[in-house]
This record gives C-alpha cells, sequence and structure tokens, in this order.
C-alpha cells in the first residue's frame, strides 16, 4: 500500500512539473504566452513596470529611498547644474542679491536657490533648504 501511495505520488509530481519544464506555464502556448504574437509576449517580458521592486514589493507611492537634496555651504553641486538652463539670469525678480563676481545663482530643483562659484561649483550659499 505504501508503494502504492508513493508511486502514485511520484507520477502526479512528474506530470504537474511537465509544462513548468517545457517553459509554457501550464498554458501550452509557449513563448506566445496567449498574446497571439512573439512580440507582444516579449514586450511584456521587459515592460518597465513588470520589474522587480529593490525589496521584492512595491512601496505604495512612499518612495523609499528617495529623497530631496539638502544642500549647504560648502558642499559641491554636479556639474550638470552648471548649465545655462539652471542659471537665475534675473535674480532681482526673485528678490536675490546680485551674486558677487565669479558667482551665479542657480536654480537646481523647487523653488531653492543656491549662490555658487561658477568655476568650481562650491556652494556659497543656499536659500530655502
Amino acid at each position: 500500500m505504501l508503494i502504492r501511495t508513493l508511486s502514485t505520488s511520484l507520477v502526479l509530481l512528474a506530470m504537474a512539473s511537465a509544462p513548468v519544464i517545457a517553459g509554457d506555464n501550464g498554458k501550452g502556448q509557449g513563448k506566445n504566452k496567449g498574446h497571439g504574437h512573439p512580440a507582444a509576449a516579449q514586450a511584456h517580458a521587459h515592460h518597465p513596470g513588470n520589474a522587480p521592486k529593490p525589496q521584492g514589493r512595491h512601496d505604495n507611492g512612499r518612495h523609499l529611498g528617495w529623497q530631496k537634496q539638502a544642500w549647504k555651504r560648502g558642499d559641491r553641486i554636479p556639474m550638470e547644474y552648471l548649465e545655462p538652463v539652471y542659471y537665475v539670469e534675473d535674480y532681482r525678480a526673485y528678490r536675490l542679491p546680485p551674486p558677487p563676481p565669479g558667482h551665479r545663482w542657480v536654480k537646481p530643483v523647487d523653488d531653492r536657490y543656491l549662490l555658487i562659484e561658477a568655476a568650481t561649483g562650491l556652494i556659497a550659499e543656499a536659500l530655502g533648504y
């Protein structure tokens, strides 16, 4: 009786694992994954929304790992903030004092302003942080 139960269990296990070994997830459709077109299956498999999260789960909008940069005097900003798109040309409109020679006001994010040394990116003053 024990041998019969054991052999039946092994046969059922072999039958259940056959589709997984074949790679069709038990649907019998191979690489198409039920979409009817191989390209659709490939696009679905590589869609960024299907990528696993670092913790293996979704963070439900808490944006774990995201931190706003808190710039302070003496920090050095990344070189991309030294591009003209971040420059504050009309500093008076933002009620900022005129920058000293060799310095420039930049606005990297939000409504916050940094007075930086134009040549080095060293922060001389950080407003709004």
